[in-house]
């Protein structure tokens, strides 16, 4: 290993010490920083000892964001635009048993405990929030 591509990854590590990164995002950073570096390689490293990995990027993505009262619409949406692959973020969510309690206690808070006579109102809310018409009506009507 050469001095520069020691940097390089002593550089990326640094930033994963910190906080987790998706492969787009660590990518970026290192050839913003390190052009002359083959940051491929980098990458690489980081992924076979483990330090790197989009899916425990996205899985932590998607808890933070259903405690925050967001639908899986949104969040899938996010997750892809942090760099994570469609498949992977499918497969998370997938995986992720869905809690509703989150966005329940949001729209108790926010609209009360009738939320048939505010209906148009919460649904609105709600398809901001990433939610699909099928959620919508199960939580208005309490299914869920």
């Amino acid at each position: 290993m050469n001095s520069k591509f020691k940097k390089a990854l002593t550089y990326a590590l640094r930033l994963l010490s910190r906080r987790d990164y998706t492969e787009k995002e660590i990518l970026f950073k290192i050839k913003q920083r390190f052009p002359e570096v083959n940051s491929e390689e980098v990458i690489k490293h980081l992924k076979e000892n483990g330090y790197l990995s989009d899916y425990r990027v996205g899985f932590n993505y998607a808890i933070s964001k259903m405690e925050k009262g967001w639908g899986k619409r949104k969040i899938r949406f996010h997750m892809v635009q942090k760099g994570i692959t469609e498949e992977i973020a499918d497969r998370i969510l997938m995986e992720i048993e869905f809690d509703y309690s989150f966005i329940k206690k949001t729209l108790r808070k926010r609209f009360g405990d009738n939320l048939h006579t505010k209906r148009e109102k919460v649904t609105r809310f709600l398809q901001q929030r990433g939610f699909s018409y099928t959620e919508i009506h199960n939580l208005i009507s309490g299914k869920i």
